[in-house]
Parts: C-alpha cells; sequence; structure tokens
C-alpha cells in the first residue's frame, strides 16, 4: 500500500509541474527552475527561453541581428546578385552528362545546408534541362529580404530556384530547384 502511495504522490507532483509549465507559458514572467527530483541530486533542465511576441515590427529587421551582421536589403547589388546566383546555379545544374561525384562537386557549392541535404542523392541523369537560356533569368518574387524566387529559362522549360541569405553580407544559396510544370 505504501508503495502506491508514492506513485501517486509522484503522479500529483508531475501534475502541479505540468499545471505550473502551462501556466508559466501563459505569462511573460520566466518559471523559477524546478527542484531537484528526490534523491537523484539532479536538477530539472532549465526553462526553455521565451518565445518572442508579435510586435507588429516586420521579422527582416529581427532576423539580421541573430547574425550580428547588418540585415540585407534589396537593392540593385542584392537583386543582381539574386539573379547572377540563379544563373550559375542552373549552370551546374542543368548538365545530366557528368558523372554524379563531379556534378555534386560543383553543384553543391551553391546550397544550403538543408538543400545538401535534399538534394546529396539527385542523379543529374535523370535532369531534363541540359542548358541556361535562351534569355536572361528573372527575379519573380521579393516579397522579403531573406528569400528570392528566380525564374531561369532552360532547353526544358522555365526553372525556378528559391534563394535564401543569412544577412546583409551573406551570398544567396540555394532552397530548392523547381522544374517546370510536367517535367520531373
Amino acid at each position: 500500500m505504501r508503495a502506491m502511495g508514492s506513485v501517486r504522490a509522484g503522479r500529483a507532483a508531475v501534475s502541479l509541474l505540468l499545471a505550473g509549465a502551462l501556466l508559466g507559458a501563459c505569462s511573460d514572467e520566466p518559471l523559477p527552475p524546478a527542484p531537484s527530483a528526490p534523491g537523484t541530486g539532479t536538477a530539472a533542465p532549465a526553462p526553455l527561453p521565451a518565445v518572442p511576441t508579435a510586435t507588429g515590427e516586420p521579422m527582416e529587421g529581427e532576423l539580421g541581428s541573430a547574425t550580428g551582421a547588418p540585415a540585407p536589403v534589396w537593392d540593385e547589388e542584392s537583386r543582381a546578385a539574386a539573379v547572377a546566383t540563379a544563373t550559375e546555379v542552373m549552370t551546374a545544374y542543368a548538365r545530366p552528362a557528368l558523372d554524379p561525384d563531379t556534378w555534386w562537386g560543383e553543384f553543391s557549392r551553391f546550397l544550403s545546408p538543408a538543400a545538401q541535404q535534399d538534394y546529396q542523392w539527385v542523379q543529374p541523369a535523370s535532369i531534363a534541362a541540359t542548358s541556361v537560356g535562351p534569355g536572361p533569368a528573372a527575379l519573380v518574387d521579393e516579397s522579403s529580404v531573406y528569400l528570392a524566387r528566380v525564374e531561369v529559362p532552360t532547353d526544358a522549360g522555365t526553372y525556378r530556384v528559391l534563394l535564401s541569405r543569412q544577412d546583409g553580407p551573406t551570398p544567396w544559396l540555394v532552397e530548392r530547384v523547381e522544374p517546370p510544370e510536367g517535367v520531373v
């Protein structure tokens, strides 16, 4: 019977901790650190930092400060860099005749870490485009200073390249290469 009482006491303690955490999550005040579990000598993990609330300020102003570098802006230089990067990316991408190691070595340098994970298994022979053009690439979406969508014409149709940047001085990196509709 004594064991049953300690289980109930333990459940009650857990319930109180969860209730306190839920109530604390509704408050702007941080929770105090939880006491260590009896007999373990180990303190509970520190609470997570508070999630910033929406202030009505543009998100772009907050993100640039995460790296300590100036936030990016849309100017002629950044627009030209986005278009040039997308063109270089598609030039490296649209080479299905290359062996996979050479193709990856030249294409992967343009990719964000997440895109490197996504594209590491692509077989160049499966790519429909073999050349860039005719015509120039065009920036088609600049709704965020951290993202750019550029359309790049190829012999297989117009590909869309999604680029990102972490802050003002950071170069554009590829997040996604989207083939034309109907092309796999």
